[in-house]
């Protein structure tokens, strides 16, 4: 199906004011956290991480996973990883410059977004859908992380394939050249980030709606292209796996997902669609975690469920109805389709159930729904210049909101402390933000509201992961020299999974500090039942029967934790 209104689109050709438009707007969106500290991931991605404190381990970082120890294991971006290794030794460290490299990539997002939409639509249109994607406040996740720039470099990536093959496809078939540039484009994309395997399905649905010419001939002419890109899918595919042992899949699961198969799954991601389509078209609030209590697994068809499922049948609609008379709101419609697909976890559960950073490559797909479909009302309807003054001016308002917005959620990251305050207010259901603040006030010095904080953590965790929360809680504790809360909250995570190694070690160095010596005795003996570390809980119980005969004061005896573990100091 050919674009309808292909032959009206103007000509590509420099338009600097434009251009210095959409760059301004971007970097108005950024620069407001150009000042920010690391938070949330980049505490543990780059600060904690010495494997991207520099270039001297570049090899490293592309033989390993992506998240250091002893984080899970299942993501493999290497080339993430050189980019945060570069800008790491270019700063030494210095966040100014994953900022100041996140404002230009932004830029660089919007300009090729513009590059791609004047090809398709007249140029005022292009350029209102340019400002409003430059400013569209959802971004603020990917440009405010440092480790969201991947989202950055493969929405780059794919608005460039996107472009390279419109071009070349309009002036008649790719060459070999052009599919070596694609192919390089996309593995690049696919070492960056996972939602890069994605990209050629991209390139289909452009062949599809705007290019014309009998359909086998095409396929015929395309087939060995589209064939080099499988084979290189599947060489990366077979890369990711040696790297990740064996797992192409994540071995983390969203806790929301955990348990549920794929109806399941299906089923919660329907309450997941009226979300997405919230932040797309309205993004006023903004959180960055959608925890189990914010958005919990489905177990049945309900009132959310409907609703997400009404918006799907609603888009497949539209995308239907338009595919003749606006054919760009239709390849928006799939351009969003394809691009979600990689956190739908519908086919594949992944770590996450929603993340507004991973909607930075679905909202260009937005974009050109709506302004398709206002450049299709305008046609229809032979707008005057009138109604085409009222049409800017809106725009230029959803733009200045935009950027406010924006700005203002830029401040939220600007500092750990700053986001832990700040992720309770925004997501006040939320486990891990509770938890989050408790560290804050902890580390602060405040144990009693920190306490309360947990408390709150701990009743609105998933049963299956109160037990790690409490686990967490007990390490604080130890740390503040409260041994016996320390070891009331090891009792309690244990009751909830008696298969722990590391927490009964604890549980007993506790008990043994506290001079409860039979019942650190009994922990040793549940430990040894279960075939538990025996080398070790001989050693404790042989500490503990020996203070309990000599008559021990509590306190008497100092635990050291050596690699996770319990050993007697003394």
């Amino acid at each position: 199906m050919k674009q309808p209104n292909a032959k009206r689109a103007e000509p590509v050709r420099s338009d600097w004011r434009a251009l210095l438009a959409i760059i301004g707007v971007a970097l108005c969106v950024s620069l407001p956290g150009l000042a920010n500290n690391f938070a949330q991931d980049d505490l543990h991605l780059i600060l904690g991480n010495e494997r991207v404190h520099g270039l001297g381990d570049w090899r490293l970082l592309l033989s390993t996973p992506f998240w250091p120890p002893p984080f899970s294991q299942d993501l493999y971006r290497p080339l993430t990883s050189l980019l945060l290794a570069f800008e790491y030794e270019l700063g030494v460290g210095a966040p100014i410059v994953y900022r100041l490299a996140s404002c230009f990539l932004l830029a660089a997002v919007a300009v090729q977004f513009y590059a791609l939409a004047k090809r398709l639509l007249p140029r005022g249109i292009a350029l209102a859908a340019a400002l409003l994607f430059a400013a569209h406040p959802v971004h603020v996740e990917a440009t405010a992380l440092a480790v969201g720039q991947s989202e950055l470099v493969v929405g780059l990536i794919a608005l460039l394939m996107a472009t390279r093959y419109l071009d070349r496809r309009r002036a008649g078939l790719l060459s070999r050249r052009d599919w070596v540039v694609l192919g390089a484009l996309y593995a690049t994309a696919c070492l960056v980030k996972e939602q890069g395997f994605v990209l050629p399905a991209l390139l289909v649905c452009i062949e599809m709606f705007f290019v014309s010419g009998p359909v086998a001939a095409r396929v015929r002419a395309l087939a060995p292209g589209y064939a080099a890109l499988t084979v290189l899918l599947g060489l990366l595919l077979a890369v990711r796996r040696s790297v990740l042992g064996g797992e192409l899949a994540g071995t983390f699961t969203a806790e929301a997902l955990v348990g549920l198969g794929v109806g399941g799954r299906a089923l919660t991601m329907l309450r997941v669609v009226p979300e997405w389509a919230r932040l797309l078209a309205w993004p006023a609030h903004l959180q960055a975690d959608y925890s189990p209590q914010e958005l919990v697994g489905s177990t049945g068809f309900g009132l959310l469920e409907g609703l997400g499922l009404a918006l799907l049948v609603a888009a497949l609609a539209a995308a239907w109805a338009c595919r003749r008379r606006a054919s760009i709101v239709t390849f928006g419609v799939a351009w969003c389709a394809v691009t979600l697909l990689p956190v739908s976890n519908v086919l594949l559960p992944t770590g996450i159930l929603l993340a507004e950073r991973t909607l930075l490559l679905p909202s260009v797909g937005f974009v050109l729904i709506v302004t398709g479909a206002v450049d299709w009302w305008m046609r229809r309807a032979d707008a005057s210049g009138g109604q085409s003054r009222n049409l800017a001016i809106a725009c230029g308002v959803l733009v200045v909101l935009g950027v406010a917005r924006s700005a203002v959620r830029q401040q939220a990251w600007s500092s750990e402390p700053v986001f832990a305050i700040r992720s309770v207010q925004d997501a006040p259901r939320s486990f891990r933000s509770h938890r989050g603040l408790g560290d804050l006030l902890f580390d602060l010095g405040r144990p009693q509201p920190a306490l309360e904080e947990y408390e709150k953590a701990i009743a609105l965790s998933p049963p299956s992961l109160a037990w790690r929360v409490r686990n967490d809680l007990a390490q604080r504790l130890r740390m503040t020299g409260d041994r016996a809360r320390e070891a009331d909250e090891l009792r309690k995570s244990l009751a909830s999974n008696p298969t722990q190694r590391d927490t009964r070690g604890y549980l007993v160095a506790a008990l043994l500090v506290l001079g409860q010596y039979s019942d650190a005795s009994r922990q040793c003996d549940t430990a040894l039942a279960r075939g538990v570390a025996p080398d070790l809980f001989r050693q404790l119980r042989a500490t503990a029967d020996s203070a309990a005969r000599v008559g021990a004061p509590p306190g008497s005896i100092d635990m050291g934790i050596v690699s996770g573990l319990t050993k007697p100091s003394r």
